[in-house]
């Protein structure tokens, strides 16, 4: 039996100022809530704020996000993206991780201002939320600081 595969895209922030040791605890509950549930994806941090794309069967997605966005009173998140995918664009990764200066997304869906109110990703659309995602996913872009794409990859 073949099982059925969706994306799902949210877009979220938390309070202004979010330490960097938040994002990575963000991260590694993300990794292991989708390693336990077979879900794979990708985490943008833009401008302070997150995209974060979710591949897996529809019910292990709701569960998996339940769980990462039940305790967050700092944090909103709205979904931007659900559909069904015919395979996964991160079938090996738990949750990769890219974080990319506003102004450089801007740039990236060809719209320099796009990122420029707060919050920043309230004008994001979900064509947009795609391509950067799909971007990242395929590292088509590199930035010149060093470090800045890391990815967990699943164990063989």
């Amino acid at each position: 039996m073949v099982q059925s595969l969706i994306q799902v895209i949210y877009v979220g922030g938390g309070e202004p100022g979010l330490r960097e040791y938040e994002i990575a605890t963000l991260l590694k509950q993300a990794r292991i809530a989708n390693r336990k549930h077979n879900v794979s994806g990708l985490l943008l941090y833009i401008g302070g704020y997150f995209l974060q794309s979710f591949e897996g069967e529809p019910r292990m997605i709701d569960v998996v996000c339940s769980t990462l966005f039940r305790d967050k009173p700092r944090m909103w998140v709205k979904r931007i993206v659900q559909e069904p995918i015919v395979e996964r664009q991160f079938p090996e990764w738990t949750m990769g991780f890219a974080t990319i200066d506003s102004g450089e997304a801007g740039q990236l869906l060809g719209d320099e201002t796009l990122f420029q109110s707060t919050p920043v990703l309230t004008h994001l659309t979900a064509d947009g939320a795609k391509t950067l995602i799909s971007i990242f996913g395929q590292r088509r872009y590199q930035s010149d600081r060093s470090g800045m794409f890391k990815a967990i990859r699943r164990p063989a």
